[in-house]
């Protein structure tokens, strides 16, 4: 497959809440092995824009092209089974069940077939999830349930995850475990990312390009040497 290949188009793309405004005219791109991060303050749209991406959301307007195809509003297991995975915020596990129980979840949709050697895949990156195969999810701290949460998404051998601020409230040992996990899975290149974070130094150390949301719109892009370079303005300009 074609490293530059375009896995997901989105153009023009508007949602609204009821009567409210929430994305508007949203224009973004997502390329084989590549990772984007999505930027801005609490209640910018990101979570929004993720929902519409995995088909939760209806659009108002535009278009949003998966793998080549338009993608249908309203049917999210359509779109996971098409090779997109979003692991939300509440990392959506089943508590009551094992490490082992939720993993297999995982591969039921796409991979069922290799659940063996997609297990090893997850073991590879999240060691400890492999000590803790017994373990009842609910159970678990939050930097492991994070960790499980990814792990299942990978289960599905998706082609893009979408990852909503995976690093919040976690330790600084467990957002390094995490960042870790994400440069691995950028440089294996099978497996393109759409990263929401707050936090703006591991989002550089992750994504290859940026788009900073205000208010449902982008209002600014870039790459993500300017993360970096000018970390301090756009903290200013974006999230005060």
């Amino acid at each position: 497959m074609a490293t530059n290949e375009l896995l997901l188009d989105v153009a023009g793309l508007s949602v609204r809440h009821g009567r409210v405004p929430a994305l508007a005219g949203i224009d973004l791109q997502l390329r084989q092995g590549e990772a984007i991060g999505l930027l801005g303050a609490n209640g910018a749209g990101k979570t929004t824009l993720l929902n519409a991406l995995s088909g939760f959301l209806p659009h108002e307007a535009g278009v949003v092209r998966l793998f080549g195809k338009p993608a249908r509003a309203g049917a999210p297991h359509r779109v996971a089974q098409a090779g997109l995975l979003q692991v939300s915020q509440d990392r959506d596990l089943f508590g009551d069940l094992s490490v082992r129980d939720n993993l297999r979840l995982g591969c039921l949709a796409r991979a069922k077939a290799r659940y063996d050697r997609n297990l090893e895949r997850v073991f590879g990156y999240f060691p400890r999830l492999q000590e803790r195969m017994e373990q009842r999810a609910a159970t678990m701290s939050g930097g492991e349930q994070q960790m499980l949460a990814i792990g299942r998404a990978l289960m599905a051998e998706p082609r893009i995850i979408l990852l909503d601020e995976p690093s919040a409230g976690l330790s600084p040992l467990f957002v390094q475990e995490i960042g870790a996990m994400m440069q691995a899975l950028k440089r294996e290149g099978e497996v393109a990312l759409v990263l929401v974070e707050q936090n703006m130094r591991l989002a550089a150390q992750v994504v290859d390009r940026f788009y900073m949301l205000r208010a449902g719109q982008v209002v600014a892009q870039g790459p993500a040497a300017e993360l970096d370079r000018d970390y301090e303005h756009l903290a200013r300009e974006y999230y005060l």
